[in-house]
Parts: structure tokens; C-alpha cells; sequence
């Protein structure tokens, strides 16, 4: 009970850093760096089932099954950029499991004039964590664990470092097959910034969410909280004025988010199918991406992601789908194996 107090404690402190667009340095730290995440509608973190990729994210979930384990997560982003993530397990008898991981951004090769449109070259930039973290089973049904990650981006001539965590709570009943997981993440500090005396701070984030699995269908329904911090996520135009109604001459007001509305930004929705132990089925609605990123009259499936995975032999494989709106999407790539099948077949 201790640890759960101090959590409740630090999630109110760092409600001062809620995160807005724009305003934050490192905001990459943001990104879905697993297939099965971005498949089931991004942030996802309410699941203990030995996938060292959702571990990164949710570092409460490290178990001891993770030994040896080893995946990759490549994205294949609108824009030509592209972005991934690598994880390594390792479990040591007295100390514990450790998972080491690595997040990139590549945002490709860029062409450099001068002020007369004159070319000079070309440079690239590209943001980097590289990571470690730390998963606790406290009992039957709680687990806690925490990241510590390095931090650094280049643009052009222009770099940053600094230092950040990460922070998970998890209760987990197999019996009823409920998880229940709170995180707040990008706790940090830039320590070199890109210039002088400017200091930024990093896109700091409490989440929580829940996951159940029926016990007589192959289902798995997830629902996540996000910004938890921060109530009011909608946008509001500030060069939008009330109208006047030329047929009643009553003023329009300028239209405002509902409460509904405002919750729904906070909300992202999985299910996951699961009609063998080898092949799985997702799909995710993230409703604020699909609000702030789909095109007016054109929304379509902005929002929506899908994605398959699937066991063949000593490998897993996932791969996600992520639609953000008609002008874009993004395509992720995911495979993670174990060294120790391997060295049992030897």
C-alpha cells in the first residue's frame, strides 16, 4: 500500500507537466514503438503476458520469461521517415530481469541552402532513447518496475541530451483474467539543450488501463485512459467568433467540445482475437487521432488500426496498421524470438 499512495502522490505532483502539443521537448518519446500496440489503438500497457515488446512500454510487465528474449519493431512512416524499436531480455538469478532496449527515429537526409536558395550539402536528424528497465513481482497479483532512459537528438548542427523514466504500477488476477495498470512516463530532464539556456521539458504522461479476456471466447477487450493529467485536450480556434443567424437574428455561439468529447480524447479501445495460440487478430480506435488528425468530409477509417500476428516455429511475428487520416498512415513490422528455444534444440 505504500507504493501504491506514492504513486497516487507523484501522478498529482506532475499534473503541472501535462502534456500539450508543441510545448515539449522530445516529443518522439510520444510514438507507438510496438506492432500490436499501434494495432490496438495506441498506449497500450494493461497486459502481463511475457511480450517483451509491451515491456518497453509498461516495464511493470517484465517477467522472468523475457530471459534471452529478443525482438524488432520497424515503422514505415508517412513521409519517408522511419522509426523502430530493438529489446533485449535478461534475467540474473539474484538481481533480477532487466530489459535493454534501444527507440530511433530517422527522419532521412535533408537538403542545405543558404539564405539565396543556394545548395550546401545535405545533413540528416534523428531522435534516440536508449533505455534499461526493472520489473518487480511485489505478490500474487502486483508488479512494479520502472525505466531509466538516455536521451538525444541531432538536427543538422544542433543536438540535445538529456535523461528520463518511466514509472508502472500492475495488478494482474489470471484467475479472472483482469489487468489493471497505471504509468506515468517521461519523468526527466535535458541536460544539454539545443540552444543555450533553453531549457525544455519532456512531454511528462500519466496513463492507465484495463484489459479482459473472456474465459469462453476468444476475446480480449482493452480499454485506455491517456493524459490523465490534463482535462481538456480539444482544440478551440481563437480567431472563431460568434455568429449572428440572419433569420432570427439570435447569436450562434462558437461551438465547443461536449463533456463527452472531452472524455472520449482520453480514450483508446482494443480487442484482440484470439482463436488459437498461434494466430491473433486486432483492432484499435484511438478517437482523439482520429478528431485531430482525419480530414473534414473525408474522415474515413482515420483513427482505426488493425493488425495480425502469428507463430511460426522459434519466431513471432506482428505487424499493425495505423490510420491517422486520409492524407497518411503508418505501417509497422515486428518480429521477437527467444535465444534460450534455440539452445534447447541444441
Amino acid at each position: 500500500m505504500k507504493f501504491s499512495w506514492s504513486f497516487i502522490l507523484l501522478t498529482i505532483f506532475f499534473k503541472s507537466f501535462a502534456q500539450t502539443g508543441g510545448n515539449h521537448v522530445w516529443q518522439f518519446l510520444d510514438l507507438d514503438f510496438s506492432a500490436r500496440s499501434m494495432s490496438l489503438g495506441s498506449d497500450f500497457i494493461p497486459l502481463k503476458d511475457g511480450d517483451i515488446n509491451l515491456a518497453v512500454s509498461n516495464p511493470a510487465s517484465i517477467t522472468k520469461d523475457m530471459d534471452n528474449s529478443l525482438s524488432m519493431n520497424h515503422f514505415i512512416y508517412p513521409a519517408g521517415i522511419n522509426y523502430g524499436q530493438l529489446a533485449f531480455g535478461k534475467n540474473f538469478e539474484k538481481a533480477g530481469t532487466f530489459v535493454g532496449h534501444l527507440r530511433y527515429v530517422s527522419y532521412g537526409k535533408f537538403v542545405r541552402t543558404d539564405a539565396s536558395g543556394i545548395e550546401q550539402g545535405t545533413f540528416t536528424a534523428g531522435d534516440y532513447a536508449l533505455g534499461t528497465g526493472y520489473g518487480k513481482q511485489l505478490n500474487k497479483y502486483f508488479s512494479i518496475g520502472g525505466n531509466f532512459n538516455l536521451l538525444f537528438s541531432h538536427y543538422e548542427s544542433y543536438s540535445s541530451f538529456g535523461i528520463g523514466a518511466d514509472i508502472a504500477a500492475m495488478f494482474y488476477d489470471e484467475k479472472s483474467n483482469i489487468s489493471v495498470s497505471l504509468l506515468a512516463r517521461n519523468i526527466g530532464y535535458q541536460l544539454k539543450s539545443f540552444t543555450s539556456k533553453n531549457h525544455e521539458p519532456l512531454p511528462t504522461e500519466v496513463i492507465a488501463g484495463i484489459s479482459y479476456k473472456f474465459h469462453h471466447a476468444p476475446f480480449r477487450l482493452s480499454m485506455v485512459g491517456t493524459n490523465l493529467t490534463k482535462w481538456d485536450l480539444t482544440y478551440n480556434d481563437p480567431s472563431l467568433k460568434p455568429t449572428i443567424d440572419q433569420l432570427t437574428g439570435d447569436t450562434i455561439p462558437v461551438p465547443r467540445a461536449s463533456f463527452i468529447q472531452k472524455a472520449a480524447y482520453h480514450t483508446n479501445f482494443g480487442l484482440e482475437i484470439l482463436p488459437t495460440d498461434n494466430f491473433f487478430i486486432r483492432v484499435g480506435f484511438n478517437y482523439q487521432r482520429r478528431n485531430s488528425l482525419g480530414v473534414i468530409d473525408r474522415m474515413g477509417l482515420s483513427g482505426f488500426s488493425f493488425g495480425v500476428g502469428f507463430k511460426i516455429k522459434k519466431f513471432a511475428f506482428n505487424y499493425g496498421l495505423g490510420i491517422y487520416s486520409a492524407a497518411g498512415m503508418s505501417n509497422v513490422f515486428s518480429i521477437t524470438t527467444n535465444i534460450n528455444e534455440w539452445k534447447r534444440k541444441e
